[in-house]
């Protein structure tokens, strides 16, 4: 029993410091850092760390805090070493006797994740269509005075509305099937917001009015109806617990150009274990070059797969997901592949 007991314990404090020599701290890490105003828990966690998606494992939560998981700009983060390796904390004050006083401090927000300006619309609007329900989905079947489009303020008629009057529904437009990388099995489609009507009359076609339009509806366009959901803006950077591969297979807003910042869609959702707040690495597919060295027809090599940045899931849904490219060294496309860092 003894010997178990040693053996066991042995292979504790191998695994705990194969743990710590995992955590690779940024060369230029701080010792104490004053969090800015203007800050994300990514630049924090980038500015201690190598890989951002080990924040979760050295960041320090004190349960004795109000909000353990967040940091709010003033704060000091101090980096602590230990045996069981790095690991970062709040600094905290020295208790003073305090006398009975009204103070009126300003409401201070913590630190977004990642920058909020840059997900805010994919965050409340219907941006996936399920491969299943496109067709079944109300329709734009015509407009008043024959117009053939409409704006903020026109009227519209739609078939297979079955909300109530006074009902808000989201106007959207079917656009490209999203297909897995590897087995091109649709997904979803692109839903591209136009806006929200609503029901004025119900019926076959139900009046509905345009309350709101950022571009302009046309007959075919369909009718979602929204249910409300709370969405999480509040999480911690972190990796997918097991390993983790897929695809980018799509990017949002018609723009061509993958980089920093930009949103863009993952062919691995939900139901594949991907969650709010993991970090990916992105790399471009390998090449096929050919050995002129060794000669001969068919003397090719494959080139490794070449790192071109990391990404930010911010929104899963049950097949796809989006995410947000935080750090981009080289040219990105679709077709790249997504890792588990």
């Amino acid at each position: 029993m003894t010997a178990r007991f040693a053996a066991g314990l042995a292979l504790l404090v191998a695994c705990a410091g194969t743990l710590a020599a995992e955590i690779a701290l940024n060369p230029d890490h701080p010792e104490r850092y004053l969090v800015q105003a203007n800050d994300t828990l990514w630049d924090v966690a980038s500015r201690f760390l190598q890989s951002p998606a080990q924040w979760s494992q050295v960041w320090y939560r004190n349960p004795a805090l109000g909000n353990p998981d967040q940091i709010y700009p003033g704060d000091v983060l101090v980096l602590r070493r230990g045996g069981g390796g790095p690991r970062i904390e709040l600094e905290t004050a020295p208790a003073v006797p305090l006398s009975p006083v009204i103070r009126v401090t300003p409401l201070v927000r913590e630190i977004p994740v990642i920058p909020a300006d840059a997900i805010r619309a994919f965050l409340t609007r219907p941006r996936i269509l399920d491969s299943s329900d496109v067709d079944a989905l109300p329709y734009i079947v015509g407009f008043p005075d024959e117009h053939i489009s409409g704006g903020a303020g026109y009227g519209i008629y739609a078939r297979g509305v079955k909300e109530a009057k006074d009902s808000v529904l989201a106007v959207v437009r079917p656009g490209p099937a999203y297909r897995d990388g590897a087995t091109e099995e649709v997904l979803g489609y692109e839903a591209l917001y136009i806006g929200d009507a609503q029901v004025r009359s119900a019926g076959e076609p139900s009046a509905l009015l345009l309350v709101r339009a950022e571009r302009e509806a046309v007959i075919g366009d369909r009718l979602l109806a929204v249910e409300p959901q709370e969405l999480t803006t509040s999480y911690t950077l972190h990796a997918p617990e097991k390993p983790l591969s897929g695809r980018i297979i799509g990017v949002l807003d018609g723009v061509t150009q993958i980089g920093q910042y930009q949103v863009i869609v993952l062919d691995r959702g939900g139901r594949d274990g991907l969650e709010v707040g993991h970090v990916l690495d992105i790399y471009r597919e390998a090449d096929m070059i050919k050995d002129y060295v060794a000669g001969g027809f068919g003397n090719v090599v494959e080139t490794p797969p070449d790192w071109s940045g990391s990404l930010v899931v911010f929104r899963p849904f049950d097949r796809v997901s989006y995410a947000l490219v935080m750090k981009a060294v080289k040219a990105m496309h679709i077709g790249d592949i997504v890792k588990s860092p």
